[in-house]
């Protein structure tokens, strides 16, 4: 949240492009090197497995979809980022599956900084480089989270894995332990995607509102 406000002060000098560059890059190093360190500690400790540490769980793919676009600002990668990545890292910091590694456990910060960090990567493109997602960006957003479901559905089926935990329930309480049995909570994501979708374009909305209102009343009173 302090990431956040301090960019919303500072947004203007962050518009400089060589300071955005260099904000940029630092960003993406700390999510490039967040994701590095949570392999290293499960190699170091020998639990490193293709069935449950591949970087295919939503979290580290939104991690890398954030980090491509702070190098690109390719605006399709900051229509994923944006709904995915932030409903995402948004609903696992309030549900974290963390298991026993609470605070102050090296996982433990892991989790909130690279969740954290692909929120702060998303607003840096709203608030410094004044992107804005479209309503067709939800469907858009949509459209290409399920092609992706349907992929990791058919690896886990190859590997025996359960990423994006699309086998089964993590064993910890999250939002899924209330959303019934498989495959009906797989159904209830999709309901709270899209919903959480629309959430998150919310602002835009009012946003849109407030300016063609402003834009009514300039026009109303240089008319008069």
């Amino acid at each position: 949240m302090l990431v956040l406000i301090t960019m919303g002060i500072f947004k203007n000098r962050l518009r400089h492009p060589v300071t955005s560059f260099v904000v940029r890059i630092c960003i993406a190093l700390v999510l490039v090197l967040t994701e590095y360190s949570f392999h290293l500690w499960f190699i170091y400790h020998q639990k490193w497995d293709v069935t449950t540490t591949l970087p295919l769980q939503l979290s580290s793919i939104s991690l890398f979809l954030a980090v491509f676009l702070l190098l690109t600002r390719r605006f399709f990668l900051f229509e994923i980022t944006y709904f995915v990545g932030s409903a995402s890292a948004l609903l696992a910091m309030i549900t974290p599956d963390l298991g026993v590694y609470g605070y102050p456990h090296f996982r433990f910060f892991h989790f909130f900084i690279a969740h954290g960090g692909i929120i702060v990567a998303a607003f840096y493109m709203i608030m410094v480089e004044k992107y804005k997602p479209t309503y067709l960006s939800i469907w858009k957003t949509f459209l290409s989270l399920n092609l992706f479901v349907i992929l990791i559905f058919m690896l886990n089926l190859f590997l025996d894995a359960n990423y994006m935990y699309l086998m089964a329930k993590p064993l910890s309480n999250t939002l899924l332990t209330y959303l019934g049995p498989w495959p009906i909570y797989l159904l209830s994501l999709e309901g709270i995607a899209i919903l959480a979708f629309h959430l998150l374009y919310l602002p835009f909305i009012f946003t849109k509102w407030t300016n063609t209102s402003n834009d009514h009343s300039g026009t109303t009173q240089f008319n008069s």
